[in-house]
């Protein structure tokens, strides 16, 4: 009889992220009309990072984002070949099969695994890549109509709404090397294996010229910290590029 297969953690992990962004896309009521897209896409967010964190544990890999006013995307520290990478931490059993298959080799097998070790210590180095196939985990494009900020240590990245700091509008050489081309800029935040990352506010709001007359500028906000916490606060009066790490009164 063949052996029924359950879901792993880590599938019932993804399935459980994409649910939360769901709910986060469609969930009604969000509060003021102008505040609904802004917190919208902070929960979405949320979900995603809460994702990437419980991964980066449980497969015991790196992970990072980068973010900017257009959109963001998620990376993993490839340490191996290029095809495992694209795995992103799936079971390896073809690698298993044909481990079995060299040993049956015999004398000939084991002179070619001595050369494979030699070829093993010369690996490329580790290089970032973009996450692309996994749901919840692909780069997102913000939509229209809001502002985005971010703190990384306590000091402000965007110095204002102006700023073009853009992440998805590269100029691509079509000369240039196949290997320049998958080289991917370092994140801006790490989620590391061991639960750790370093200390982030991300802030969206309502542009100013989408709000209404008389209405008091919000934002909300998702905050991450060196222990590897995540908060969420929202929506908080005050100037998105002025007061994303300030501490407010807990009266939202």
């Amino acid at each position: 009889m063949k052996k029924q297969k359950g879901f792993s953690l880590l599938e019932i992990l993804i399935a459980m992220a994409v649910m939360a962004i769901m709910v986060a896309v469609a969930f009604p009521n969000l509060g003021k009309d102008s505040d609904k897209l802004a917190k919208q896409e902070v929960l979405r967010l949320v979900a995603a990072i809460e994702l990437i964190r419980d991964q980066s544990i449980i497969l015991n890999k790196e992970y990072g984002l980068n973010i900017d006013e257009k959109g963001y995307q998620f990376l993993v520290l490839n340490e191996t070949d290029e095809e495992s990478g694209k795995s992103f931490g799936k079971g390896s059993s073809e690698s298993k099969e044909s481990g079995k298959s060299e040993q049956s080799k015999g004398s000939s097998g084991s002179s070619d695994s001595k050369g494979s070790k030699g070829s093993s210590s010369e690996r490329s180095e580790p290089r970032w890549q973009l996450i692309e196939d996994v749901p919840g985990l692909a780069a997102h494009e913000f939509p229209e109509g809001l502002d985005v900020n971010l703190t990384i240590d306590g000091d402000n990245v965007f110095s204002s709404s102006d700023d073009e700091i853009e992440i998805f509008e590269e100029e691509i050489d079509i000369f240039e090397d196949e290997d320049e081309q998958e080289k991917v800029d370092p994140p801006q935040i790490y989620f590391l294996s061991s639960g750790e990352q370093n200390q982030f506010s991300i802030g969206i709001a309502v542009a100013e010229v989408d709000q209404r007359d008389n209405e008091e500028i919000r934002f909300y906000r998702v905050r991450g910290f060196l222990t590897g916490n995540l908060k969420y606060e929202g929506p908080l009066v005050g100037n998105l590029f002025q007061d994303l790490d300030r501490e407010f009164e807990r009266d939202y």
